[in-house]
């Protein structure tokens, strides 16, 4: 009875075939959990954004680009958290576009699933809205009291794309429910910010 035996050229495609799985799960894994750019959020509500949501409630604002293919679940998990507490807060979504671009480039099915969460929804020519709350991620939360001081900022998905429970999404529905009187920071979990998110992202 013959012996099989592996060809050396059939044991080098063997190693290489699996040298790319592992080296592609590794890159997908490494890309999930590289959270995004974000700067410190100013410790009351800026005066700019203030005038985009004048109420005197907790305030969410959450900044999202419409074409980032991370947003949906962002705001899967921001249902929930407004599930656990529907009265807590006020929701404004900024959502970014180009500047000169029209109202109309924002359209879409995230869009569409704001308006159905009944949040505020205000254009954010350019991010420069988010960025004066230090989001510069999709998908990057800055929560502020009634009294306008900062409670949280941070992500509220486990990783880019990725529902679940999660830590950031925890934090903020334990401030709404008053349990936590300190500030929370988490990192957020999505694409720049800026006209094409998915064409680099640094790892």
């Amino acid at each position: 009875m013959r012996s099989f035996q592996l060809r050396p050229a059939w044991l080098l495609a063997l190693l290489l075939w699996l040298g790319l799985i592992v080296g592609g799960y590794a890159w997908l894994l490494r890309y999930s959990f590289a959270a995004g750019k974000a700067s410190a959020s100013p410790r009351a509500i800026p005066s700019s954004v203030a005038a985009q949501a004048p109420s005197a409630r907790v305030q969410l604002f959450l900044a999202l680009h419409p074409r980032c293919p991370c947003s949906r679940a962002t705001l899967s998990e921001l249902a929930k958290i407004l599930s656990r507490a529907p009265e807590a807060c006020e929701v404004t979504v900024l959502m970014y576009k180009p500047e000169g671009e029209s109202d109309s480039w924002m359209e879409g099915a995230l869009l569409d699933k704001c308006r159905q969460m009944s949040c505020q929804v205000r254009p954010d020519p350019d991010g420069r809205l988010a960025g004066s709350l230090g989001s510069l991620t999709s998908g990057g939360v800055a929560l502020y009291d009634a009294k306008g001081r900062l409670r949280y900022q941070g992500g509220i998905t486990a990783s880019r794309g990725h529902e679940g429970d999660n830590a950031g999404k925890q934090a903020v529905i334990e401030i709404l429910s008053g349990q936590h009187d300190s500030q929370k920071s988490m990192p957020v979990f999505g694409c720049p910010i800026e006209p094409n998110p998915t064409e680099r992202y640094p790892l």
